[in-house]
């Protein structure tokens, strides 16, 4: 019989690390939410440079090889909204304190400006580049040695030396995945919270592949083996094909990551 799944446990690394996650989906999922005791960070060149590129049309867009730079130095976290998907990194996506600084080191550029536009750009691009412009091969891929702790899970697919291997389920489901970005409530919201914040866009936990909150539905029509439907027109379930569906969905966290590190236009 059809039913509703329960949310499943959040497969992150360790209490703190959860604890981080749920704060930054926090900061997209309630906008109006007051800002900090310390006050609201005053203007600066950051900020208006992320509004602008955010207020852009995004066909006006293009990418380029400073994008893929940095693509490849994004880093994926799970975001356990709903049923959970995953995302860029909120926090210090490329690493190290000094993010633009990091973008620059990437960029090979002495322009702060420039840095913070093209990673903006990138806020805004990842949802094309994993859909349409990144290109990568199934295969069994590593993860960047910084970004093995993230799924240090059981259910991650990545084993003890951080090797993943990328099934072409794994690149239908997220080339099919419903992508939320910030519009101006959220970007408020990120941007208020300092420097370290960016941003960046996710999958939609609670529809990640299409119009069913049971995503496990979406998930089973889009790798060609759907549910049967009974005489209601609902889709027939079952337990088996339910776990190895959530165990999928999960994996798709260490996909996405081998995806931004390894894929080229």
């Amino acid at each position: 019989m059809s039913r509703t799944p329960s949310a499943p446990q959040s497969p992150l690394a360790s209490p703190p690390r959860r604890a981080l996650t749920l704060a930054l989906a926090a900061l997209t999922c309630a906008p109006l939410r007051l800002a900090s005791a310390a006050g609201a960070a005053a203007p600066n060149e950051r900020d208006a440079i992320i509004r602008q590129v955010f207020r852009a049309d995004p066909a006006s867009l293009r990418y380029h090889a400073d994008h893929a730079r940095l693509m490849r130095g994004l880093g994926v976290i799970w975001i356990p909204v709903e049923s959970g998907a995953p995302g860029v990194e909120f926090e210090r996506p490329l690493s190290g304190k000094d993010t633009i600084a990091a973008a620059m080191a990437l960029l090979g550029t002495s322009d702060r400006s420039l840095a913070t536009r093209r990673l903006a750009e990138v806020c805004r691009l990842v949802p094309a580049y994993v859909r349409d412009i990144g290109r990568l091969a199934p295969g069994r891929y590593t993860l960047p040695p910084q970004r093995r702790e993230a799924f240090d899970f059981p259910d991650s697919g990545v084993d003890a030396q951080g090797r993943f291997e990328l099934r072409r389920e794994h690149l239908t489901l997220l080339r099919a995945a419903n992508w939320r970005e910030a519009g101006p409530g959220e970007l408020n919201a990120v941007l208020r919270e300092g420097d370290a914040f960016w941003p960046m866009p996710f999958i939609d936990g609670k529809r990640p592949y299409g119009d069913s909150s049971y995503y496990q539905i979406d998930m089973a029509r889009l790798l060609g083996k759907p549910y049967p439907v009974g005489a209601d027109g609902r889709a027939i379930t079952d337990p088996a094909t339910d776990a190895r569906l959530e165990k999928l969905h999960w994996q798709t966290a260490a996909a996405l990551q081998v995806l931004l590190a390894h894929a080229r236009a």
